[in-house]
């Protein structure tokens, strides 16, 4: 196919799955110099910003993603929306925009290596370096989740590592855009990259900030082992292991990892959603309490196709799981399976059915010690995992002995098609190969209360939804509201819970929307005290930090606040801490350098604007020394900036960074 665009613009072609570029400009602003990435939505360019003179990194959706005008809108506002974050383990998005039929997102250039390529090149990391990074990872996600916006395609690829360690969360909003509320699209489609999506991606179920956390936890699985913990030949059968089969423990490849950590990694991952971390803040304070010393990491920028690029794919059906799971002999015998009351094959072990022989032709009881010798000394060995659904938990138990299998109970379910006492599912699935010594968890029935509603407060939507449809009830209509309650569990039902109510009686739920976020303004604190800095973010919700820094100042006096860590007039949320900086007095050991800057109102987005100038000096200390309106029909101006050594100026039209500049105030150079 082909994309034309007019001859100012640049043009593209698709041809044999690569993309040729002219030298041309996207939107006769980003001019596309080389390609660096390639995923399995987009590919992505390094680029040059004419207008802010500046390396960007241009991201392009691919044209198969270009067709349905519901995912390009959706697209657009979940982009716009995660362009509001910032935070330091995040990558900033600068613009989102469209030019005939291509859609690009222009993003901060990263000049690093994704973590992918870290572990393809030195396979496990060490245990302090992967929690140093999954500890960054974490800080991310907690602050896009804030934000309401869950990123849905964690994985290393989509983590990029700077020169000195900082790790940088990319593609935020791509993944979000198929659905808000799940991941499962209009055509029933899942997306995600299979070896780290959580259980309900693959189911196509249920998604919020917890599959993130499970992701995560894959990823620190990888970064500590060198290998995924689930992996098969094709993208199915790994989604099946993910739902199904429980993943090695990291201790068992890489020992000397230690417990706290390996706890960290089992508890991201448990395959329901409520054992996880309750939220990325909460793994952050784990991660943090593993007590890592923190060193960098290494290398250059990585390029090509993703090995494990987003995919795109159809929720997971029951008959594909047995299709994935069962030999084609295997699929014969499946019509009994999961029917009440039938009886399943009786498998025997070789080992155990050599000795049954032995002691029938040798007529002596030797043979038992003969047996119990060859179980005690065999290494383990592959078996199948029979049914045991509708059995009791003695029968199974009976059944998985004989295989040199365990035995688990979990929970007490209700159901309406077993009776109280029997099993009513298991983990690992019937058929499933595991080796002997493994351990099978099973659900057993309980009696369920004629007439009577179940409580399912504290329940996910999903799970409420299916423990009501278990006692003979309807879901009825869905409210939400913020409450103290973590998002997207149910905080109120009607009928109450062990109410009376006859079967297909419709249940009405409130669902959480999480803690209301209020936010404020930061006042300027410039030329207080410490104890007039305190009293003016308290009045506005906001923390004086403890973090106090001192650095010289030719403005403020000995004392008085010359910095401070969040620009007056920004919004943030109410409980920020707020870092100040106090002058020490004057910097005597330079002089200072009057330099005239040129300031351009092209980029401004409205005709009356906010202008800010903010300039920071060697020291670190910034200084807003405008916020006033200006008219962009003016054109431009010239502002004079003092200053001593070599300090950084930044441009702001409405709080909006337009322009930076590097300026040398001894020697006048402006960079």
């Amino acid at each position: 196919m082909e994309a034309k665009i007019t001859s100012q613009y640049v043009v593209l072609r698709y041809k044999d799955k690569e993309r040729i570029m002219s030298s041309r400009a996207l939107a006769d602003r980003y001019e596309l110099l080389e390609k660096i990435g390639d995923g399995g939505m987009a590919v992505v360019y390094k680029s040059r910003d004419k207008l802010l003179n500046r390396y960007v990194a241009v991201k392009i959706l691919k044209p198969e993603f270009t067709k349905d005008y519901k995912f390009i809108e959706s697209f657009r506002r979940e982009s716009q929306a995660a362009a509001s974050m910032s935070h330091p383990n995040i990558v900033n998005i600068y613009d989102v925009g469209r030019e005939g039929n291509i859609n690009y997102i222009v993003m901060e250039l990263v000049e690093g290596q994704p973590l992918s390529a870290l572990i393809r090149e030195k396979g496990a990391l060490k245990p302090r370096d992967a929690v140093v990074i999954a500890r960054q990872i974490a800080s991310a996600l907690g602050h896009a989740h804030k934000n309401h916006i869950i990123h849905r395609d964690v994985k290393p690829h989509n983590i990029l590592l700077t020169a000195d360690g900082t790790a940088k969360v990319a593609d935020f909003g791509i993944a979000k855009a198929v659905n808000a509320g799940t991941i499962v699209s209009s055509d029933e489609t899942i997306m995600g990259s299979v070896h780290y999506f959580s259980p309900e991606q693959a189911r196509g179920g249920y998604v919020d900030e917890k599959s993130d956390i499970y992701s995560l936890g894959i990823v620190l699985y990888e970064m500590l082992t060198g290998q995924v913990p689930f992996d098969a030949e094709n993208p199915v059968a790994v989604a099946m292991k993910h739902m199904n089969e429980e993943m090695i423990p990291p201790s068992a490849l890489v020992p000397d990892i230690p417990r706290e950590v390996e706890e960290i990694v089992l508890k991201a991952t448990d395959k329901y959603q409520t054992n996880r971390y309750k939220s990325a803040d909460e793994m952050v304070e784990a991660l943090t309490k593993a007590n890592m010393s923190t060193i960098g990491v290494y290398g250059g920028y990585g390029r090509g196709k993703n090995p494990d690029s987003t995919r795109v794919m159809s929720p997971l059906k029951e008959e594909q799981a047995e299709s994935v799971s069962q030999t084609p002999e295997e699929k014969a015998d499946a019509g009994v399976k999961g029917v009440k009351g039938k009886k399943r094959k009786f498998r025997l072990n070789k080992v155990k059915v050599a000795a049954i022989v032995l002691a029938l032709i040798c007529a002596i009881p030797v043979s038992q010690l003969i047996l119990a010798a060859i179980e005690r000394g065999a290494a383990p060995v592959e078996v199948t995992v029979p049914s045991v659904i509708g059995k009791t938990f003695e029968e199974a138990e009976s059944e998985l002995d004989a295989l040199g299998l365990k035995i688990e109970k979990g929970e007490e379910v209700a159901s309406a098609d077993f009776e109280e006492g029997l099993i009513v599912s298991q983990d690992p699935l019937a058929d499933m190969v595991v080796k002997t010594g493994a351990t099978v968890k099973v659900n057993i029935s309980k009696a369920i209360a004629e007439n009577t509603i179940p409580s399912v407060i504290g329940k996910t939507l999903s799970d409420a939804t299916f423990l009501l449809e278990s006692y003979g009830y309807e879901r009825g209509g869905v409210s939400e509201e913020y409450s103290e309650m973590p998002k997207g569990v149910v905080i109120r039902q009607s009928p109450q819970a062990g109410s009376s109510a006859d079967p297909g009686t419709k249940v009405n739920l409130v669902v959480s929307l999480g803690e209301e976020i209020t936010t404020t303004t930061v006042p300027s604190l410039f030329g207080m005290t410490i104890e007039e800095a305190r009293s003016a973010l308290d009045r506005e919700g906001l923390i004086l930090s403890s973090d106090i820094q001192y650095a010289p100042s030719n403005e403020y006096g000995e004392g008085l606040i010359a910095g401070q860590s969040v620009s007056p007039g920004s919004t943030v949320e109410t409980g920020t801490q707020v870092v100040v900086t106090l002058s020490t007095g004057p910097d005597e050991s330079a002089g200072t350098r009057v330099v005239d800057i040129t300031i351009s109102y092209s980029a401004a987005q409205n005709e009356v604007f906010y202008l800010t100038v903010m300039v920071s000096d060697s020291a670190g200390v910034t200084t807003p020394i405008n916020y006033d309106q200006r008219i962009k029909s003016n054109g431009s101006e010239i502002f004079s900036i003092t200053g001593n050594g070599q300090g950084s100026v930044k441009i702001y039209f409405d709080n909006a960074l337009v322009q930076e500049y590097i300026v040398d105030f001894d020697s006048g150079v402006i960079l």
